[in-house]
């Protein structure tokens, strides 16, 4: 943002958001990748020498967008559509673009730093599906819901020689009469290898020989990229639509968290055994002051550590302090607990045992916590995909590859529930519905069972057969049938 806004762009633009958001993305960044140098950088002092060690993290930043994504995106996401002309066209190319697997990918990422980008591309009359990071991603312009239509992208940035070359593109709109045409203006910046800014705009052929710096698409309804992010409201900067990371709300925590865990490891490094040794047992170091050697502490000392006692007697005395294993174990579940409440989770998702990290593996309840949050994600997931196959199909009938389908069709992208649901509390729950006379035999099959009508009535028939009771008059008296 610094970079952009600090030069003339040579499409002229205005971008409405502000440097904060994107210092924030940074932040979340870091603690995702579970160092965030203003806190697990720390400085002290051993005898007047400034020394600085890294605090110890537990991850949970990583763990929590991780969990959430692996919730909603798995191996089990689909991507169907009810027209079958439409899904004969688009299926082979998300499968070449390896769709489902990065989406899922890009989830992750999404939860941990508050959004993630596709934009749709061609490649010599292939197209195309990149994911852009967050950091790459400027909006310009939104409507009342807050979709955005206009947005600058940054492609990449490539080293040559002494120079640094950034790719811009610019997805932007403009009204011919009653009519909005939707555009892309490529623009190429060159800067030195040790500048920070983008330079100044340089020639494409330099870089992209082929590619065009004016792209104009008459019949296209929409931009040619998409942006999902969490479903959770932007507390940080309610005026943009971009959105915020799962544990924005929850720094505190991951602070508290890290920091009893590092003191946990402490305990038992400072925790040693301790004596109280004579002075003569002590190291020391030459005083250049007063010429005499002058007894120390050193807390990364591996050995057995000494105290000065004035006493001349060779013996010693154990003062080995008491480990506070249980403490740091009570602590850390509780802070774990709490984040899960603040990530959208269930309070006891996450939770601290003496064995480590703890993680439920099933949500018992539709109506818990986590399988709300889940929902809710995947709504705007299951968005952001229609509105890539979109692109794809208005980009398809610019190049001529594929028509614009005249018909209407539904994009629909289904998510693994199974993960979610205890099966044995599911089947349960239909045992007792049809005991109270309110669900059908059938009905409890099939959502018990998670099968279609038909399978259902297979094994209600097959349950049926089994129940038959065999009278004396259906035995031959002779045993022959």
């Amino acid at each position: 943002m610094k970079i952009i806004k600090g030069v003339e762009l040579q499409q002229k633009v205005d971008v409405p958001v502000d440097q904060t958001y994107y210092d924030e993305i940074a932040r979340w960044r870091c603690w995702y990748k579970g160092y965030y140098k203003e806190f697990h950088e720390i400085w002290y002092y051993v005898q007047g020498i400034k020394r600085s060690r890294r605090l110890l993290t537990m991850g949970m930043a990583k763990q929590v967008a991780q969990e959430m994504a692996t919730m909603i995106c798995n191996e089990k996401m689909e991507v169907s559509c009810d027209n079958e002309e439409v899904s004969a066209f688009i299926d082979p190319i998300l499968d070449a673009n390896g769709f489902i697997d990065t989406t899922q990918e890009n989830a992750e990422y999404m939860m941990a730093v508050g959004g993630m980008v596709a934009e749709v591309y061609s490649d010599r009359n292939n197209i195309k599906v990149s994911y852009v990071s967050a950091e790459n991603f400027i909006p310009l312009s939104w409507d009342v819901n807050k979709k955005i239509d206009q947005a600058i992208i940054v492609v990449e940035q490539t080293k040559k020689k002494d120079f640094t070359y950034t790719l811009l593109r610019s997805h932007l709109k403009k009204e011919d009469g009653d009519r909005t045409i939707y555009y892309i203006v490529n623009e190429l910046y060159r800067s030195s290898v040790n500048d920070s800014t983008l330079g100044q705009p340089v020639d494409l052929s330099i870089i992209y020989p082929g590619l065009e710096s004016y792209i104009e698409f008459p019949e296209a309804q929409r931009p040619f990229f998409a942006y999902c992010k969490p479903a959770l409201a932007n507390n940080l900067d309610s005026d943009t639509p971009l959105g915020i990371s799962i544990f924005a709300n929850a720094l505190d925590t991951l602070k508290s968290i890290d920091t009893v865990f590092d003191s946990l490891q402490r305990e038992f490094k400072l925790g040693k055994k301790r004596l109280v040794v004579p002075n003569s047992w002590l190291r020391g170091v030459p005083d250049i002051d007063t010429g005499t050697m002058k007894t120390y502490y050193d807390p990364d000392d591996e050995i057995i550590q000494g105290m000065n006692v004035n006493d001349d007697k060779e013996n010693y005395t154990d003062i080995s302090p008491t480990l506070r294993a249980q403490e740091h174990i009570s602590s850390l579940d509780a802070l774990l607990k709490t984040l899960s409440a603040q990530t959208g989770f269930s309070a006891n998702t996450f939770g601290f045992e003496a064995t480590g990290l703890k993680t439920a593996t099933e949500v018992v309840s539709e109506n818990s916590k986590t399988f709300r949050s889940k929902q809710s994600h995947e709504n705007n997931i299951e968005d952001f995909v229609a509105e890539v196959v979109e692109s794809i199909l208005w980009l398809a009938d610019f190049l001529q590859i594929s028509s614009y389908p005249t018909q209407s069709y539904t994009v629909t992208t289904s998510f693994d529930d199974s993960i979610v649901n205890d099966k044995d509390a599911k089947i349960n729950q239909q045992i007792s519905l049809k005991g109270a006379g309110i669900q059908s035999r059938k009905r409890a099959i099939m959502e018990a069972q998670d099968v279609d009508e038909t399978t259902a009535l297979e094994i209600l028939a097959e349950i049926e057969q089994d129940e038959k009771v065999v009278t004396a008059e259906m035995v031959d008296a002779f045993g022959v049938d």
